[in-house]
Order: C-alpha cells, then sequence, then structure tokens
C-alpha cells in the first residue's frame, strides 16, 4: 500500500526513522492491533501512526481520539506528534482514560444524575467516603471478614476496592444485588471461595455510597467510565453521537484495558470503524487492578477484519537478554507467539547466583554495583529490581554500608518515611537534651502525639530558649505555657532525660522506651489505617537496625547517608523499585534478587501466568546485563529457586559473575568486596 503512496515532506522524515514492521503498522487503516513486544518501539509507532493520519490521511487533529494510561505518556505523546506535525497539530483529544471520559460526562452530566459543573472524588475522597458510611453502621451488622475485625482499615479498603471493581464492570446499584447473587452461586458451583457475606453487605453499602456522591454532585474515578459507557451501550443515539465526533481512535498498552475501557473504545470507534491498538499480552501485569489481558488476546476475534502486525526487533537488549526472556515467556500456553531479536549481539550471560542467607545477597550486589560504578557505569544506570516492596530493606542496608547513593522509585525511602524521621529525632532528642543541636528534633516530635502544643506555645518556648540561650527542651520549664500543654511537655522532658541516661542500653531498645513512654505507639495504635499498621512495621525494623548502635551520632550518620542530599533525587543514584513500577523503564545493568519459588511466582500464586509476564517484564528491563539472585534462606524459612529460572536455557546463563573464571565461590565475595571499596575510595565516594 505504502509504494503507491505520495508521502508528504512533513511526515517523510517520521516514517524514514521506521522499521517496515513499524511502517507498515503505521500505515495501516481500519482496526488495527499493534502486537509490540519489549523494547520495540511502541511509542514511537503510535506516534508515526497519529502522525499519519494527519499528514497522509488528511484526519483533522480535533477528530482524533489517542488514550494512554498516564499523564506523563500523554504528555510524552503530545511532545512527539508536536515534532512530527507542527505546533498545535497534536489531537485535542488525547489523555487518560478518566481525563477524557471526563471530558464526555461534563457535555452531559444528566446521563449520571449529575448537574454541570459536578465534582470529581479521588481514590483518596472514596476511601474517606466509604470508611464514614461503614464506622456509622452498628458493629453488629457488619460482616466479619477473612482478615482482621469488623469495620477495621483493611475491611474498609477492600470494600472501597469491591464498589470500584462493580463500577468497572458496569453494574449500578440497582444492578448490584442480581449482579452479586449471580457471581456467589457461580463461585459456589465451581467450589471457589467466595465471601458470601461481604459482597452482600457491599451491595447496600454502594447503594448509600452512590446516593451520597449525588447529593453531593459528585463523581468519582469509577462513574468517569462507567456512566457514558452505559449511556453508550444502552442508547443508540447517544453512541452515534459521540461516536460520530472521530475519525479515529489509537488506544495505548492496550493489554490493560479492563470492560469497561474496552466497551468505551469500541463504541466509540463504531462509526469509523478505526481502532488502532497497540500492546503486548505478554506485558498483561495487571489484573489485580481488573485489566483483562483476554481483550488484546481476543482482539481478531472482536474484531474479524483486524489486521495485526507485530513488532519482533527489540532495539534495547542483548541476544542472552532476549533468548532468556522468549524462553520464560514461551510457557505461556495462552499467549500470541513472537519471538524477540536484536541486532546488538549476544551479550554477557545472564548471572544467576546462589546465596546461603539474605545479608550474603545483598552485601554481594552492594558489592558488585559499586565495582561496576568503579568501573565508570553511572549509578543512575542501575536498577535494582524486586517482586514486592518489603525486599528493598536488606538492599538498601548494604547499600547504605557500601557507600552507594540510592532512591526508591514510587516510594519514599525508608529513612525518609514520617515515622522513621520521627523516632530518629526523639534518640536524637535524648541523647542531647541540653544542646541546641536538639532542637530540630524538639520542634518535630515535641506535639506527636497531642500535647497541646500549638503554634503560640511553640513560639514562646523558641523565644524563651533565645532570651537564655539554652536548649527548647530546656525552656519547656521556664515558659509559661497553658495547663495541659506544660503537664504534658513536663512528662515528655521526663521521659526524654530518663531514657537518654539509660546509655548500657542499645540504641534499639532507647529507641523503643521512647516510642512507648512517650505515648507515640499508642497514638499508631489506636489508628486503625494501614498506613499505621505499616508505620508499626517500619519502626520494628528500625529499632532492628538500631540495635547494632551504641551511639546515637552513629545510627544518625547511617540515615544521613541513606536520605541523600536535597536536589539528588534521580541523579546519580542506583534506582530501587517493584517489577509493576519498572515497566516501561530500562537500564544498562539490572539487579533481580530474590527469585525464590515461595516468593516468585509464590506459593500462594493465584495467576501464574502473569507472575511469568512479570519475569518476562522484569528482565527485558536489561540493556547489557541482567544478574538475577535467589537464597537459601530467607526470614528463618529455607527456600528454593525461582522455577522461571528452570526456563533459562543454560547457553544464555551461568553461575557466578561474569568478571570471574568460574570457579569462585558465590557466598565468599570479600576480596572483591575489599577490592570495590578501594576502589570506591579513589574514587572519593
Amino acid at each position: 500500500m505504502s509504494a503507491s503512496l505520495s508521502i508528504p515532506p512533513r511526515l517523510a522524515p517520521v516514517l524514514d526513522d521506521l522499521t517496515p514492521a513499524q511502517r507498515a503498522a503505521a500505515l495501516a487503516l481500519g482496526r488495527v492491533l499493534v502486537l509490540a513486544g519489549a523494547g520495540t518501539g511502541k511509542t514511537k509507532t503510535l506516534t508515526a501512526g497519529v502522525a499519519t493520519r494527519i499528514e497522509l490521511y488528511g484526519m483533522e487533529p480535533s477528530r482524533i481520539l489517542c488514550v494512554t494510561f498516564t499523564n506523563k505518556a500523554a504528555r510524552e505523546m503530545r511532545e512527539r506528534i508536536t515534532r512530527a506535525c507542527g505546533e498545535g497539530m497534536a489531537p485535542s483529544w488525547l489523555g487518560t482514560f478518566h481525563a477524557l471520559c471526563a471530558r464526555q460526562l461534563r457535555a452531559e452530566p444528566d446521563i449520571a444524575y449529575l448537574r454541570a459543573g459536578f465534582d470529581i472524588r479521588d481514590a483518596d475522597d472514596t476511601l474517606a467516603i466509604v470508611r464514614r458510611l461503614i464506622k456509622a453502621t452498628p458493629v453488629e451488622q457488619l460482616p466479619r471478614p477473612e482478615e482482621g475485625e469488623p469495620g477495621d482499615a483493611r475491611q474498609i479498603a477492600k470494600m472501597a476496592e469491591r464498589i470500584s471493581r462493580l463500577k468497572e464492570d458496569l453494574v449500578t446499584p440497582d444492578m448490584a444485588g442480581h449482579h452479586v447473587e449471580a457471581m456467589i452461586a457461580r463461585a459456589h458451583t465451581q467450589k471457589r471461595f467466595v465471601d458470601d457475606a461481604g459482597w452482600r453487605f457491599v451491595v447496600g453499602l454502594y447503594g448509600r455510597y452512590q446516593s451520597l456522591l449525588r447529593e453531593q454532585n459528585a463523581a468519582d474515578f469509577g462513574d468517569l467510565l462507567m456512566w457514558p459507557t452505559l449511556a453508550m451501550l444502552k442508547n443508540e443515539t447517544y453512541r452515534y453521537r459521540w461516536s460520530r465526533r472521530f475519525t479515529s481512535v489509537m488506544a495505548d498498552e492496550f493489554q490493560d484495558v479492563n470492560r469497561a475501557q474496552f466497551l468505551w473504545l469500541k463504541m466509540i470507534s463504531e462509526v469509523s470503524g478505526e481502532l488502532f491498538a497497540v500492546g503486548d499480552d505478554s506485558q498483561s501485569i495487571y489484573s489485580w487492578r481488573g485489566a483483562k489481558v483476554g481483550f488484546i488476546r481476543g482482539f481478531s476475534q472482536e474484531f474479524p477484519e483486524a489486521k495485526t502486525f507485530k513488532l519482533e526487533e527489540n532495539f534495547r537488549s542483548t541476544a542472552h537478554i532476549l533468548d532468556a526472556s522468549n524462553a520464560i515467556i514461551a510457557q505461556d500456553p495462552s499467549r500470541i507467539p513472537k519471538t524477540l531479536y536484536t541486532r546488538k549481539g549476544a551479550g554477557k550471560p545472564i548471572e544467576v547466583l546462589q546465596f546461603s542467607y539474605i545479608s550474603e545477597e545483598a552485601d554481594a550486589i552492594a558489592a558488585e554495583i559499586g565495582r561496576r560504578a568503579a568501573a565508570g557505569c553511572p549509578w543512575h544506570d542501575i536498577a535494582v529490581i524486586y517482586r514486592q516492596n518489603r525486599l528493598s530493606r536488606s538492599i538498601e542496608e548494604a547499600l547504605i554500608q557500601a557507600r552507594v547513593p540510592y532512591e526508591i522509585v514510587g516510594d519514599v525511602g525508608f529513612y525518609q518515611r514520617v515515622a522513621v524521621k520521627d523516632a530518629l529525632a526523639l534518640v536524637s532528642l535524648a541523647a542531647r537534651p541540653d544542646d541546641r543541636q536538639s532542637d530540630e528534633a524538639f520542634r518535630r516530635v515535641a506535639n506527636k502525639p497531642s500535647r497541646g502544643l500549638g503554634a503560640k506555645g511553640l513560639g514562646a518556648i523558641e523565644l524563651t530558649a533565645r532570651e537564655q540561650d539554652i536548649s527548647l527542651l530546656c525552656a519547656v520549664r521556664e515558659t509559661r505555657l497553658s495547663q495541659k500543654a506544660a503537664t504534658a511537655l513536663t512528662e515528655f522532658e521526663r521521659v526524654v532525660r530518663e531514657v537518654g541516661a539509660q546509655e548500657n542500653l542499645s540504641v534499639g531498645d532507647r529507641m523503643r522506651l521512647l516510642l512507648e513512654d512517650t505515648g507515640y505507639f499508642d497514638m499508631l495504635r489506636a489508628d486503625d489505617s494501614d498506613e499505621a499498621a505499616t508505620q508499626m512495621e517500619n519502626l520494628a525494623e528500625l529499632a532492628d537496625v538500631a540495635d547494632r548502635y551504641r551511639k546515637v551520632d552513629h545510627l544518625m550518620e547511617h540515615a544521613a547517608l541513606a536520605s541523600g542530599a536535597p536536589g539528588e533525587k534521580g541523579k546519580e543514584r542506583v534506582q530501587l523499585l517493584t517489577m509493576h513500577r519498572a515497566k516501561g523503564l530500562e537500564f544498562r545493568h539490572v539487579f533481580l534478587p530474590a527469585w525464590e519459588d515461595s516468593l516468585f511466582p509464590g506459593s500462594n500464586a493465584r495467576n501464574l501466568d502473569e507472575e511469568r509476564r512479570l519475569a518476562y517484564v522484569a528482565l527485558t528491563r536489561a540493556m547489557e546485563q541482567a544478574t538475577i539472585t535467589c537464597c537459601d534462606y530467607r526470614q528463618g524459612t529455607s527456600s528454593i529457586p525461582s522455577r522461571f529460572l528452570d526456563d533459562i536455557p543454560s547457553n544464555n546463563r551461568i553461575r557466578h559473575w561474569n568478571w570471574q573464571d568460574g570457579r569462585g565461590s558465590l557466598s565468599n565475595n570479600r576480596p572483591a568486596w575489599e577490592q570495590t571499596q578501594r576502589e570506591l575510595n579513589a574514587l572519593g565516594i
């Protein structure tokens, strides 16, 4: 087809930069599925598809709808299209599902029983409303959850999640009863567990929740997609009115769509017959939030006239990495067949290393990262990617000890978490109660939990401290305060001084006493939220770390090294992130720790094929070198290597570091560690 087309001059550079497969896909019209494997130029092809429709086929940018899953992806798409087609030529209907559906709903809010100017409630708002409704319900009327207590934070979050799932399935409150009973009946027939009482409670809760939103003239994120989709399903006139607006519909990350998103795309592209979907079923890893991989795999059945293009040339990784990734994903029996290849050469085999304990694993990874940095690799080109957030702790500690700068992507670093900083402030204050060096610590924790100290009272203490040149803690006794504040702060000072004087205790034991005796633990115990429970876990971990220190100064230095300087975030730092966060990113060197079968895929993995796809995603983040590690023991339990390791061909992996000759012991890296320290010292790190 392209041979007979006259390519406009502005479009020629865009198409010339594509491979034959990318070019064929970009030029195709009608229902088009582009199966874009990892690192094969998905965004470039989608951008070229938009540019082709504008420059070659004469479609108006205002009549092209282009949908993404994140605001970041939408911004990148807009910038690329603008560079290709010129200023003002990017589609005006380019954005996330929520953003585009909000525009559609604002045009005709009555379809959702809303008025013009309605508010949008985000996920936190939704959780707050559900919490309020559940707290207003007598506890004896609440269903008993499988874990936890009726009305606790976990149950509240679960109920909010179920309401969201009902909306994703296009179930309105008046349909919820029938839908839930049918779901329960199916589960019983198939002898699957189902939370009968919990789901039946959700039916009534959903109705009360939605009534409250209507009273407030508000919509949540689920409403933004549900009501326009239902209106197009039920009202042919409404569907035609919206579908005829667009001459083409372009969808990114199609493997991640849920039922509502798929139906919305199908119906809004009905008049034009133009649906350009880009995705990779092998990277479908979000079923836990409603994504259905069946929609991309069933595209050709849903649209028999559809054209399918496979992008299989990978521009990111070496052949060893791709061969290993291909072998792992080939075991997914339902995948659409495709095989990634590269012109970059074989590269280095995958390093698969087995250690006895997690401390050995973490120390070895930290030492090897230091060695590669000393050899010239920038810190930010190195990533440690793990299955669960909690697996970062041992790695963080080892990196701190090795003086390797790092940041946790998409999460607050351990030593930056609120409760951790509060605990550090307490031990710092107790170590120097009379020194003005402790003033910042006092400011942080003097009113945690509340002791009646407001801005006015703190200001008075500050003034006294300046006038008498004493610490803020000392100034408490010299300042006129309200009776409540004076009594509470006097007791606070007593506890701080008493615990601080017990130098025979480890810093960890002093920290535990301070958190208990100042009421900080009680404050968290009284808060039944998931966040408070996580903070308690963080404090337990911090106290365990602090047990290794006799001097507070050493612990504070340890924490400061982990936190880094202002402005350093993302700059020259090793990246720590989960497999889900890593999707779409790439790094020259990737370390994949904790590949034990009990953790990955996990002994209770509900979706083994999706865990396999996660392994594929994680491994294909690596550009030059991938290292997989596992341990014989983790947290007191014996482990065996992940079954996914068995899928990697023996000629694509080695059981030692690539720089070793193969005779070195995996669990004895002390010489390498010492050499790394010498190299780091030479760099002044």
